[in-house]
């Protein structure tokens, strides 16, 4: 294994020698080209103050550019500390709602915050209502009976009930001698009835107040117009 490593460490250094030769070689070249280009025959003509102009243009040029490079290179750290900062920003919902965290750990896209709304009511008071009623009416209801009369007598006593009947058909509230002298006699002894059909009331007719709708008593609602939502 020694062996094997110092090997290679000895081809390395060959190579290595041999490319700072070639790289020497270039170099030495494109000095040669430069110095027999017409620009570097013409700018080794000038006097040593135009020479020196020349040389702090550039040199002011170079150290330009590595300033605008510098800059750069600081913007772009900001920018980068700045996009940063705003991934790990804390959500507050109004002036920071996009690509931010919120207070539980959680990373949105998009975090508004709504303020929370009140309910909204309306009351209503609504007034006591009488009943709603109509009438309706009922008719009598009749029934019929037997109803036993005596007859009253038209001679002797009238207007009481007759005692005895004359043979000429006529009654007589009196008994005994004398009884329907004048009347052909004495027919039959009584009293005396006749029975007949009587219509009579069951049920007298009368009104029947019917309710539609019950009375109301006066009452207040409460009417929600917008509900409450939590924030």
């Amino acid at each position: 294994m020694k062996g094997t490593s110092k090997t290679s460490n000895s081809k390395s250094g060959i190579k290595n020698h041999s490319a700072g030769k070639q790289k020497q070689n270039k170099t030495s070249g494109m000095r040669d080209k430069i110095k027999s280009s017409a620009a570097w025959k013409k700018f080794s003509s000038l006097s040593s103050t135009t020479k020196g102009a020349i040389a702090g243009a550039l040199l002011f040029l170079v150290i330009g550019s590595i300033s605008t490079a510098a800059n750069q290179g600081v913007n772009l750290k900001i920018n980068s500390s700045e996009q940063q900062q705003q991934k790990t920003s804390i959500c507050d919902g109004k002036s920071i709602t996009k690509d931010c965290q919120g207070e539980d750990g959680i990373e949105y896209v998009t975090y508004i915050y709504h303020e929370p709304v009140k309910e909204v009511t309306e009351t209503i008071n609504h007034p006591a209502e009488p009943a709603k009623t109509h009438v309706v009416h009922h008719e009598a209801v009749y029934g019929t009976r037997t109803v036993q009369e005596c007859i009253e007598s038209n001679i002797g006593n009238k207007g009481g009930c007759a005692k005895s009947r004359c043979r000429d058909g006529t009654y007589s509230g009196s008994t005994g001698r004398g009884t329907c002298s004048h009347h052909g006699g004495v027919a039959a002894s009584g009293p005396f009835y006749i029975t007949r059909e009587e219509r009579y009331v069951i049920t007298p007719a009368w009104d029947e107040t019917v309710v539609d709708e019950p009375a109301k008593e006066a009452w207040v609602e409460t009417k929600v117009i917008t509900p409450a939502k939590d924030g």
